[in-house]
């Protein structure tokens, strides 16, 4: 049986074939595809007014998942080689591709949570804050968990990490990492 990150990360990572860049990049890919998915299908059916798709916010999209890419890799990468992990470039791309998909679905979950509540019509005033506010962050911190789990896995696994010190950078890499998605929350 296929062993998954999502699933298994120790033992997906211990695999020779874990740091695959063309799977790192097509997770990349497949990341910025369903978040313009996301996207596209909230501004079609939700009270957003509806602007026309350009080649602008298709590259907006696509520099915000490049960064949500970056970030992480150069997180993992620089304290991993700071405390001694052997660690490859490619390998630290990889993995950190890994983490952008419990990022992609968290994404997704809370728009079809929030797309649930304005076709239900809930009065958005019953609750202390917005609904973007009690769905967004909570599935965001989530996600970023699921992700600690994924990244973990691979330092330790991958890189030969001890436990508590994989455990610790993933850790503060999703922090950051969460951090960067709830910064226009805490800004709004």
């Amino acid at each position: 049986m296929a062993t998954t990150p999502f699933v298994d990360p120790d033992e997906y990572f211990a695999r020779v074939d874990a740091g695959s860049l063309p799977r790192a990049i097509a997770l990349v890919l497949v990341y910025w595809v369903g978040s313009l998915a996301v996207g596209l299908l909230w501004r079609a059916t939700g009270e957003i007014p509806l602007e026309p798709v350009t080649v602008l916010y298709l590259l907006q999209t696509l520099e915000a998942t490049l960064l949500y890419w970056v970030i992480p890799t150069v997180l993992l990468y620089g304290v991993g080689y700071a405390l001694g992990a052997r660690l490859e470039p490619s390998d630290t791309l990889a993995l950190a591709a890994w983490g952008l998909v419990p990022m992609l679905a968290g994404e997704v979950v809370s728009n079809l949570i929030l797309y649930a509540l304005s076709a239900l019509e809930v009065d958005p005033t019953i609750a202390p804050l917005e609904p973007d506010v009690l769905v967004f962050v909570p599935l965001t911190l989530l996600a970023c968990g699921w992700a600690v789990h994924i990244w973990r896995g691979g330092l330790q696994y991958g890189f030969g990490l001890e436990r508590s010190t994989a455990t610790s950078t993933a850790l503060l890499t999703a922090g950051i990492c969460a951090g960067l998605l709830l910064l226009p929350v805490a800004l709004m």
